[in-house]
């Protein structure tokens, strides 16, 4: 329980940063594209930031077909699709190449649901309205027409309605309108580091007074906040079955003190000390939990390793079965839509498993010192039993 929520909580919030905010992203005030060409030069010389790029964030009116929709553009280099991980797993290609997104092609990526609104398919033409400030004319609209380059997706149906992504240096030649945000994305090795802050400071310090630097777990407070809210509550859940475990062996050992006071009165009139009776009890309690820790822990690793591939079966079994129900009853099996435990829009494709031995091997002391306590008194009380008192009333 603890290796799956820990991947599910992990694979969202890495996935909510990849896709929203980077590990840290600082902003320009002035908005120039050579202040982000310099910054991006910069940043990349800080240790421990492993990739850096610029991003122009603004929003549009898309028009196609004689349809038409908002979209929010991201201006990034056509190289981040190829170069960076995170770019690579979470974007999939629904239609066309990414090969054709670059600068020196006039193509531009869409979502999967622009597509499917503006009815585009990979080749098409679009037309991108932008909305310029003039000091004579007031508002002045800017027609620009690209080429779908490619299709993609990445699992969120309410993203893939809204991001149009340009090639930067096509970007570099418009004239930005006046709610245009200037960024420089930054990737680090590890976004949980203890030492993200420094980086944090050292990127300020690098960019000077016009920027300003912000972590991941800032711009997404209340996700990251529900997120471990939640993670605290799976370990209260699972700290509350430890100790209802611990209660149950102290139950099962009174009993067997209530059951067995002929025997332990005849063990101490043959010799037996106290401290050993009430040790032989410790010892069965131990035993209990240390048996119930060496058997349900590799069945637990053994679930959690296979997660997604029981996941995988249980969607299958339930659809054939449900097909199957479908079929018999008369509907039309076209209609029929599949059940999805782990649906991509929601949650995870797959959930990452990373095993957190340190905590596996802190929750097994924990079981076994809890065993111990929970035997602390059925043993007091077969060590505390008056052989004489216990045979006379056995007779």
């Amino acid at each position: 329980m603890l290796t799956v929520s820990n991947g599910m909580i992990e694979g969202i919030t890495g996935r909510l940063i990849s896709l929203s905010s980077s590990h840290l992203e600082a902003v320009c005030f002035e908005k120039k594209p050579e202040s982000l060409d310099r910054a991006q030069k910069a940043a990349l010389e800080i240790p421990k930031v492993s990739a850096a790029y610029p991003m122009i964030n603004f929003s549009a009116l898309a028009t196609a077909n004689s349809k038409r929709c908002g979209v929010s553009v991201r201006a990034i280099p056509a190289d981040v699709f190829k170069s960076l991980t995170s770019y690579k797993e979470l974007y999939e290609a629904k239609d066309g190449s990414l090969q054709d997104f670059s600068d020196d092609k006039n193509g531009v990526l869409i979502g999967q649901g622009i597509a499917e609104k503006l009815n585009l398919k990979a080749g098409d033409k679009i037309r991108v309205v932008l909305v310029l400030k003039n000091t004579g004319l007031g508002l002045t609209p800017s027609v620009k027409t690209f080429t779908v380059a490619a299709t993609v997706s990445c699992g969120y149906r309410e993203l893939d309605a809204l991001w149009l992504f340009m090639p930067y240096g096509q970007a570099k030649k418009l004239s930005m309108q006046s709610d245009a945000t200037f960024s420089l994305m930054c990737e680090v090795q590890d976004p949980f580091s203890k030492d993200l802050p420094k980086i944090q400071g050292a990127l300020k310090n690098c960019l000077g007074q016009n920027w300003r630097v912000f972590r991941w777990d800032e711009l997404n407070r209340s996700q990251y906040e529900n997120f471990s809210s939640t993670k605290i509550l799976l370990i209260f859940i699972q700290l509350l079955i430890v100790l209802v475990a611990a209660v149950n062996i102290s139950s099962a050992l009174i009993m067997l003190v209530l059951e067995r006071r002929r025997e332990i009165a005849i063990l101490k009139a043959l010799g037996a000390s106290p401290r050993g009776v009430s040790l032989s009890f410790l010892m069965t309690g131990f035993a209990c939990g240390a048996g119930g820790l060496l058997l349900g822990l590799p069945l637990g690793l053994l679930f959690s390793v296979n997660i997604n591939a029981i996941i995988r079966f249980t969607e299958k079994a339930l659809n054939y079965i449900l097909r199957g129900l479908y079929f018999f009853a008369n509907n039309d099996i076209i209609n029929f839509r599949q059940i999805h435990l782990l649906d991509e829009e929601y949650y995870l494709k797959v959930i990452p498993i990373n095993i957190p031995f340190g905590d596996l091997f802190l929750i097994g002391v924990a079981t076994l010192l809890l065993s111990l306590a929970a035997s602390v008194l059925p043993a007091g009380k077969a060590g505390k039993e008056r052989p004489l008192d216990t045979l006379r009333n056995s007779r």
